[in-house]
């Protein structure tokens, strides 16, 4: 089956101002991997439940090749997962997605700092070459394994970048210092028994 971006964003659109729930996938309230699921669902797509899940299903895309209708994949404090959020491009720099107390629509600036990538749902045509009055270059469609290159050196960085965070390496340490400690406690009781 195949759908349009403007099917998704119309549909999507149907659900402004309903409330936020987390770990709710609707029909009467949303979080923001369950508000793509159901609106995907309504157009006849099965999109994964969570927001990781929905990102490593989604075909990657560059934010030049971003069109009403794909996804806005974000990483927020606090997320337990990355990338912890998603929402639905709704063009002219909007997108809409189920935020902390309803669905709404905000300035895709808004996520500045924190966007992880863009996808597009598979089955979701791509908008025809110009027709988001670009142009010139960046109207040009990059060969499928190109894009597949690129997407793989994103989740790597993405995954070396996890590495460095301070957070993160504290994490790790802690981690490492925790095993180490068991292990010396397990030693010791063991020669404090023999």
């Amino acid at each position: 089956m195949s759908i349009t971006g403007d099917q998704v964003v119309a549909e999507v659109r149907k659900l402004l101002g309903d409330p936020y729930m987390y770990g709710d996938a609707g029909p009467a309230a949303f979080d923001c991997s369950g508000l793509v699921q159901y609106t995907l669902s309504k157009l006849g797509i099965t999109a994964p439940r969570t927001s990781e899940a929905q990102w490593a299903w989604s075909q990657k895309i560059s934010k030049a090749q971003l069109q009403p209708g794909d996804l806005v994949f974000s990483q927020w404090p606090g997320d337990n997962a990355s990338p912890g959020h998603v929402q639905v491009y709704a063009g002219g720099g909007n997108v809409i997605g189920a935020d902390s107390t309803n669905v709404e629509q905000v300035p895709l600036s808004s996520n500045a700092g924190h966007i992880v990538g863009y996808g597009r749902p598979p089955g979701m045509t791509a908008a025809a070459a110009g027709a988001g009055g670009g142009g010139g270059l960046l109207s040009l469609a990059l060969p499928a394994g190109v894009l597949s290159m690129f997407s793989m050196l994103e989740t790597f960085f993405t995954k070396i970048l996890w590495i460095v965070n301070p957070e993160n390496v504290a994490r790790v340490v802690a981690g490492v210092a925790g095993a180490f400690l068991a292990l010396f406690g397990i030693g010791f009781l063991i020669a404090a028994g023999a």
